[in-house]
């Protein structure tokens, strides 16, 4: 059964995927509605009673990994599908987890409080409370005129799946497209653009810090840094002294040139440190990629983003080495071929697909596991907006579908023979 088969299945019964039902069954042939338990946990796990839905495809979203719970939680997004390349936007509120022992859904439904529906917004792991923090974003109700912009913090309780209010004043003025990180006693947050047009972008430098037990704002010294930014990827060391930023675009970040520059903040003594300028072998200059810290092998990894290049979105994976400062190119993804004929025109044979990787995407959802496993989820294609999840595995097995997408991929992941790049 091929890609598209599947996918159209998975809408026909109420978003129920093929690939998440056949994940509940044993390693054997018979049915027993039954799969081994994730890591190394040999017991079995009965999945006959989880949810068959999985949420609708949404660029814009963020994520983190749950340890305990032993799933990928996110929220937030746009699932407004593209006509011709110009966005249509729907913003949804949804908290969502990916349960990674049966490999299935659970749209997560919380009482109380809770943000309102948005994307760009930050999301970061504070690991110690076990908590997802988010912060800002933008979001407009239709598909056109000004965005309402975000200032308010929230954290997600991992382990009672509650929404608590931590801030909504005395902090960073409202903004989307911004990083942070947390660290410590702290969410840590920097640029961003503050414009509420959507063909305007008014990039920021400021750094901010949220003391998450009192939840007052200072704002830190900017330092000698990157500079004002957005769509910038950010990622924090383990111990949290430290956090990384890498590329993103200014005022010009709709067709670039966009930045490929990484740095380093020192959490402590908030210098600013250049750790690679983007010059000779390293990754094009992009906007909204994935960047996460692998404290297990001294590294960044970097997945997807969108390149100021012929290729745009790209579904490269790279490393960067922090004990020698070299990138290192792990899986180059899709190749460019014939190009596009034009704005929004995209032929069949645009690139040479590499179909045992993940679509090419920005603005998807991503966390590494402590065992150093990637996970990713959603995002933005050159055919819409997507909601496959996909695992990257450290230990050399390589990228793995986890569950299917109903939308937002190229024609080559399903036909051998394609006349567009799209459905």
């Amino acid at each position: 059964m091929n890609r598209f088969v599947r996918a159209i299945l998975a809408v026909a019964v109420g978003s129920a995927t093929p690939l998440a039902l056949a994940a509940c069954t044993s390693a054997g042939e018979d049915d027993d509605d039954t799969t081994p338990a994730a890591d190394d946990d040999t017991s079995a796990v009965d999945c006959s009673d989880r949810p068959l839905e999985v949420p609708s495809p949404r660029g814009e979203v963020g994520g983190v990994w749950d340890e305990v719970g032993g799933r990928f939680v996110f929220f937030g997004g746009d699932e407004g599908m593209p006509i011709e390349c110009s966005s249509q936007t729907d913003f949804v509120g949804q908290t969502w987890a990916f349960e990674t022992d049966c490999d299935t859904f659970r749209l997560l439904e919380v009482e109380g409080e809770h943000p309102s529906a948005r994307g760009r917004h930050v999301a970061a792991l504070d690991a110690t409370r076990g908590w997802m923090v988010i912060q800002g974003g933008r979001s407009r109700v239709g598909t056109s005129g000004l965005y309402d912009l975000h200032d308010d913090t929230w954290a997600f309780d991992l382990s009672t799946d509650t929404w608590t209010l931590l801030s909504d004043s005395g902090g960073p003025s409202p903004r989307s497209n911004h990083g942070g990180v947390v660290s410590g006693e702290r969410l840590v947050v920097y640029g961003g653009s503050t414009s509420a047009d959507g063909a305007v972008f008014d990039p920021q430098e400021d750094v901010w810090a949220l003391d998450l037990d009192t939840g007052t704002w200072e704002e830190l010294p900017a330092g000698d840094g990157p500079g004002p930014r957005l769509f910038h990827a950010t990622a924090v060391s383990d111990d949290g002294a430290t956090m990384y930023v890498y590329g993103g675009g200014d005022e010009n970040a709709f067709f670039g040139p966009f930045f490929d520059d990484l740095w380093a903040l020192d959490l402590d003594t908030l210098d600013w440190t250049l750790l690679h300028s983007g010059s000779g072998a390293a990754p094009a200059a992009r906007i909204w990629a994935n960047l996460l810290y692998d404290g297990a092998n001294d590294r960044l990894l970097m997945f997807g983003g969108h390149d100021d290049g012929a290729l745009g979105n790209t579904n490269e994976l790279w490393s960067f080495k922090l004990s020698d400062g070299e990138w290192n190119r792990i899986r180059e993804g899709d190749v460019l071929d014939q190009g596009a004929n034009g704005f929004c025109d995209f032929p069949a044979d645009f690139v040479v697909a590499d179909l045992d990787s993940p679509e090419r995407r920005n603005a998807s959802a991503a966390a590494l596991t402590p065992s150093g496993d990637l996970v990713l989820f959603g995002g933005k294609t050159d055919c819409g907006i997507i909601n496959d999840l996909w695992t990257w595995s450290a230990g050399g097995t390589g990228w793995v579908e986890r569950s299917t997408a109903t939308a937002g991929e190229i024609c080559q992941r399903a036909y051998a023979e394609c006349t567009e790049m799209c459905f």
